[in-house]
């Protein structure tokens, strides 16, 4: 891990305990989604994204954190739509279903994130069957889920006090994992009246790079 990182992470880890009404609060505790891993094999013809996440059941952004379990997505795009598409990996697997609006197949399993560089995966498209490699788009000095909140709870810490109250944070924090071109961090800041201050960060530096208030 890059020194610059290293820096960076102590100092997000400076505001983890955070003192309200002489009790500490560890905003780690309060996050209902945490997208860590993703996974992609892309070609002319068929791509493959991996989705590793712990999701609160039922997932619904209501400022409330649930039960958290994790849940691993699987989408995939042919060149031509098969009449049935089957997919195996890391022991898992099953039928996919078809998503018009996306133009996709997509299935979704239980299983802990898999920490891992790569992923081999088999689909069988009516019959036939044929095995990719999927690779982790995380690289050297990505930081975590965790150090990206921490990073956005240092930089909004005005946000995150004025939903905090006698130990206890208001609300449910959602971060996820994307890619384009470089790895960033959506975090999402949701309170009881369902609105959510959402950003944006790059992946290495936990820089905001982007901000929205999106209402309920």
């Amino acid at each position: 891990m890059r020194k610059s990182l290293l820096v960076l992470s102590g100092a997000c880890a400076l505001i983890l305990p955070v003192t309200g009404c002489s009790k500490q609060v560890n905003y780690l505790d309060y996050v209902s989604e945490r997208r860590s891993e993703i996974y992609v094999y892309a070609d002319d013809d068929t791509s493959v994204k991996i989705y590793c996440s712990e999701k609160e059941q039922p997932y619904k952004a209501d400022g409330i954190k649930g039960d958290v379990c994790p849940v691993t997505e699987v989408f995939v795009t042919l060149p031509k739509n098969p009449q049935e598409l089957d997919i195996s990996l890391e022991g898992q697997g099953g039928e996919m279903n078809y998503r018009a609006v996306e133009n996709c197949f997509y299935l979704s399993f239980t299983a802990e994130a898999f920490n891992k560089k790569s992923v081999d995966v088999t689909l069988t498209l009516d019959g036939e069957s044929k095995t990719y490699t999927a690779l982790s788009v995380k690289y050297d000095g990505v930081m975590s889920c965790d150090e990206a909140v921490l990073c956005v709870a240092e930089n909004k810490r005005e946000l995150f006090e004025s939903m905090t109250s006698n130990g206890l944070f208001d609300g449910e924090i959602y971060v996820r994992l994307l890619y384009d071109e470089g790895c960033y961090y959506y975090v999402g800041i949701i309170n009881k009246a369902e609105h959510i201050s959402a950003f944006l960060i790059d992946g290495e530096h936990g820089k905001i790079v982007a901000s929205k208030e999106i209402d309920g």
